[in-house]
């Protein structure tokens, strides 16, 4: 299921290429990074997922190819624990958040130095993608599954 959800995370995320990279960034994959909520076994495939799709960045290197498949490993993880520690609908939702946040923080650190944008505007546009992703993929995968 892992290596599935892995390979749609790639196919969804470069379906929109031109708008997965960037300071407005809009990867349509993470609407599926909340499924490491109900399968744990997922968070490598979006490690792994996000480093092949970051092969094809414009920015692509160091930062970009090791920072951002680590900051997803933690991320969910993260976001696995903080959903089954507080439990129930808003223990999802908020670890959705806190996924979302911790993505756009390593992204945010990438744009910056990679592309030398300004870190809190990095931070607040790739922070609103991924909130509506995140959010969005959880009511509709996590919630009613």
């Amino acid at each position: 299921m892992a290596g599935v959800v892995g390979a749609l995370y790639v196919v969804l995320s470069l379906l929109v290429a031109p708008l997965a990279f960037g300071p407005v960034q809009f990867r349509l994959g993470e609407v599926l990074k909340p499924l490491v909520i109900r399968y744990p076994a997922t968070i490598p495939a979006f490690a792994v997922g996000v480093g092949l799709v970051n092969l094809f960045s414009p920015v692509a290197g160091g930062l970009e190819l090791l920072l951002m498949p680590l900051v997803n490993l933690v991320g969910g993880a993260l976001c696995w624990l903080v959903a089954h520690r507080v439990g129930g609908r808003a223990g999802t939702y908020l670890a959705s958040t806190l996924f979302a946040l911790v993505i756009a923080a390593g992204v945010a650190t990438v744009l910056h130095f990679a592309a030398g944008l300004p870190y809190l505007v990095a931070f607040g546009s790739v922070a609103v993608s991924e909130l509506v992703l995140l959010l969005l993929g959880n009511a509709v995968l996590v919630r009613r599954l």
